[in-house]
């Protein structure tokens, strides 16, 4: 082509996307979504900003990390070939389905998706529940995988030349408007939102694994910081069912999941786990299954919950008239989400969006005011719930950032909620609240 000709194509690409965008306004005006484009649009620079920034790395410590991990991936090959009588590669399926269906005759485990048989990590527990006898092989096959996940995908991601750490946020990357995250452009990098704290050992003979957020290090002459949403999804949900007791409970600080216990008398832990998925909508029979209960007692006890808080009821009601008469589900930063297939069955999925949409919704616009507010103040990662970066020296920003992040919801009682801030010279993983 000559330069004619590219001049020409140049010309004509500019005036027809300026044309498409002219239509874009007049359907966002038409849709009254003016509101959440322009935040949206508002979010490239900050996030480009963490984007070709990155995040220093550890070097050393995250060699440590590697030698260690393989340590421990040789210990559980070494205990697994005693056991045997014969060496086994677990991330062989082959293998494994040779020996688990094959050696030892157990009935096989289908994928559904794929009408297979299957040894995925469900499907080793599920063996275990059958033939208790092999826990102790599957355990060390279960570790050996995750020791494995933990050194390919977060140690041996590739840096980039200058050491660093780099990812692709997709701002439009899931339907609540939480970002995804994979390798960058370059190919380098990798999902940094997935980046695991570690764990404890709870029995002696227990797998400890490591905390891989101590490899991430503030620059030179910076500290780190993590600021996390405390309870957010929580939050959404009492603010949406308009719940007084709830709300005041929050407000004061109250143990909520101890207090729902009492309400409902049962075990803290079965609360937790039986009132979250009671509020997104789960039913009594799942609900039995999730929570290893009667489906009589998991309706017995929806009874009592919904008496206790008919908030939580009347939210439920409202969304599902509101799926019956528009197929959308809307939150209180005017983001909405259209449901095009039948709407049966689609409330639990409806009223998770709620809460996850609004957090999502929040956290970034917790972002872009440290972006234009703090200029000295860098936001490195984006976790959805919290943001993690770095500022200059040991100065007393911690104010600051918990003014960014007044942010609030505009339901009829207005919500900001509270927001927890760790802080370290050392590394991510070692981020600590300051006294």
């Amino acid at each position: 082509m000559s330069d004619l000709e590219h001049w020409y194509y140049n010309c004509e690409d500019t005036v027809r996307t300026y044309e498409i965008a002219q239509v874009e306004k007049a359907n966002l005006a038409s849709m009254r979504l003016e509101g959440p484009n322009e935040f949206q649009h508002a979010l490239f620079p900050a996030v480009l900003q963490a984007m070709l920034q990155g995040v220093r790395i550890d070097l050393g410590a995250r060699a440590a990390l590697a030698k260690t991990l393989k340590a421990e991936m040789a210990l559980r090959l070494e205990w697994l070939s005693s056991a045997l009588g014969h060496d086994l590669n677990p991330r062989s399926s082959k293998q494994l389905q040779a020996l688990f269906y094959t050696d030892f005759q157990l009935q096989k485990v289908i994928k559904r998706s794929t009408g297979n048989p299957t040894l995925d990590d469900e499907a080793l527990t599920r063996l275990c529940i059958r033939e208790p006898i092999i826990r102790p092989l599957v355990r060390r096959i279960s570790e050996f995988r995750s020791l494995g996940v933990f050194l390919s995908t977060f140690i041996d991601a590739e840096l980039d030349g200058d050491e660093r750490m780099r990812c692709s946020y997709n701002i439009t990357g899931t339907e609540t408007y939480r970002f995804s995250s994979s390798t960058n452009a370059f190919g380098t990098g990798t999902n940094l939102q997935n980046i695991p704290k570690g764990s404890e050992a709870k029995e002696v003979d227990d797998l400890e694994l490591p905390n891989i957020r101590k490899i991430f290090i503030p620059d030179e002459g910076y500290t780190f910081f993590d600021m996390d949403l405390d309870r957010a999804d929580l939050y959404v949900v009492v603010w949406e069912a308009d719940d007084i007791e709830l709300k005041q409970a929050l407000k004061q600080g109250v143990d909520i999941h101890e207090l729902n216990a009492k309400t409902l008398g049962i075990s803290r832990p079965l609360a937790k786990s039986w009132v979250h998925g009671t509020n997104y909508g789960g039913g009594p029979r799942t609900m039995a299954q999730s929570c290893g209960i009667t489906v009589k007692a998991a309706e017995s006890m929806q009874r009592r919950w919904m008496d206790a808080h008919p908030g939580i009821k009347r939210w439920h009601e409202r969304v599902q008239r509101q799926l019956a008469t528009t197929r959308t589900v809307t939150n209180k930063f005017g983001y909405r989400r259209f449901y095009f297939d039948r709407i049966e069955g689609v409330l639990p999925e409806a009223l998770a969006w709620v809460p996850q949409s609004t957090v999502a919704c929040l956290i970034n616009r917790i972002w872009v005011s440290i972006y234009r507010n703090l200029p000295q103040v860098s936001v490195l990662l984006q976790v959805h719930d919290s943001l993690a970066g770095q500022f200059p020296g040991m100065a007393d920003y911690l104010p600051a950032l918990k003014g960014c992040a007044k942010v609030e919801i505009p339901y009829d009682e207005p919500l900001v909620i509270p927001v927890t801030i760790k802080v370290s010279d050392k590394s991510w993983g070692d981020c600590e609240p300051q006294l």
